[in-house]
């Protein structure tokens, strides 16, 4: 009796061991030396006198370069920082009575903004572990009149802070953004967004054949890349999916991918049916409404996923540079 009971012991634990998988992502980056500090212009514009506005022209460039170049002629435009009518310009900007009731709702919901950096900072630690050789840029946030999410240059990630209020604020409402795009638009989202951003900008698409599997496989890579910056973040937020939405695409990972099968849609290279598939959508074309928008794009990290199993030689870089997206789908053998 003794010895069965020591067996079954022994047993559950085997069983409970078992299902602790460890996560391949998690590694240690302790001695990278990054630290993410961010630069809040929303706050800096807005904080200026509207009757000093002239004068602080030239400490405002100071203090934000080419980034202030970059917001101001493509982002809110309103021209160069060195035209004459630029101080008039931005006295407009921030005193007008709508981008000032955003101003306050920003402030109200991103008094700090420590969060942002401490995830960014844990996530370009990750970034310098896996390319040590590549830039970590200078991070902004700043108000765009809800133009843009998140602003790349070549040394420059900035974000679009009032994209990012929550889905308790009536502006979304009255811009008439769609309910399923404001559902991403929360503070949680930022970290991700940002990462994903630098992302497509560093490792841009690269293919002679425009057609719609080699997209999904792409933005596939695009979130294989997420799940090495964030090895802990839930798999819904990476993906700005629900969780419902996830476990829906968890079930039908076998029907989604014979529909594409049967309908001869994978080589399509009609552009809009790949803008259908890959762009934000309430749901997938095609598929049912449970479904998210860009649910083949979760097919495409499968394949990656399966592809990266096969070759466990390969690293990160390997794969992030790695533009045969025929090759991929060839070698992972994917079959759902």
């Amino acid at each position: 009796m003794i010895k069965k009971g020591i067996l079954a012991i022994i047993s559950i634990l085997f069983l409970l061991s078992g299902c602790s998988k460890k996560n391949k992502f998690d590694v240690n980056v302790d001695d990278m030396d990054v630290s993410i500090e961010v630069k809040r212009l929303d706050k800096y514009l807005f904080d200026l006198n509207p009757g000093e506005v002239k004068e602080q022209i030239p400490f405002l460039i100071e203090k934000y370069g080419e980034f202030l170049e970059l917001y101001s002629q493509n982002v809110i435009n309103i021209g160069s920082p060195y035209s004459k009518a630029y101080p008039d310009y931005v006295t407009g900007f921030i005193t007008d009575y709508t981008m000032f009731q955003v101003h306050e709702k920003v402030m109200e919901k991103f008094s700090t903004v420590d969060f942002i950096e401490e995830e960014l900072t844990q996530a370009f630690k990750y970034y310098k572990y896996y390319f040590p050789d590549r830039l970590v840029p200078a991070v902004y946030t700043f108000q765009g009149g809800f133009n843009q999410s998140v602003v790349v240059g070549d040394s420059i990630l900035a974000i679009g802070i009032d994209k990012y209020l929550g889905t308790d604020v009536d502006f979304y409402d009255r811009l008439g953004i769609s309910k399923y795009l404001q559902r991403n638009m929360i503070p949680e989202k930022i970290p991700t967004d940002a990462m994903k951003a630098w992302a497509m900008t560093e490792f841009i698409y690269n293919d002679s054949i425009d057609n719609l599997v080699n997209h999904m496989i792409y933005h596939g890579k695009i979130q294989y890349f997420l799940d090495a910056m964030f090895p802990f973040t839930e798999d819904s937020l990476k993906f700005g999916f629900s969780s419902k939405q996830l476990e829906w695409c968890q079930k039908n990972e076998k029907p989604m991918w014979d529909n594409l099968v049967d309908q001869k849609l994978l080589f399509s290279t009609d552009y809009m049916t790949i803008n259908n598939y890959i762009n934000p959508a309430p749901f997938t074309t095609g598929f049912p409404r449970q479904s998210p928008g860009r649910a083949v794009v979760w097919l495409g990290w499968k394949i990656v996923h399966y592809y990266m199993e096969r070759h466990p030689e390969l690293t990160l870089r390997e794969l992030m540079l790695n533009d045969h997206y025929q090759e991929i789908l060839t070698e992972s053998r994917y079959e759902p």
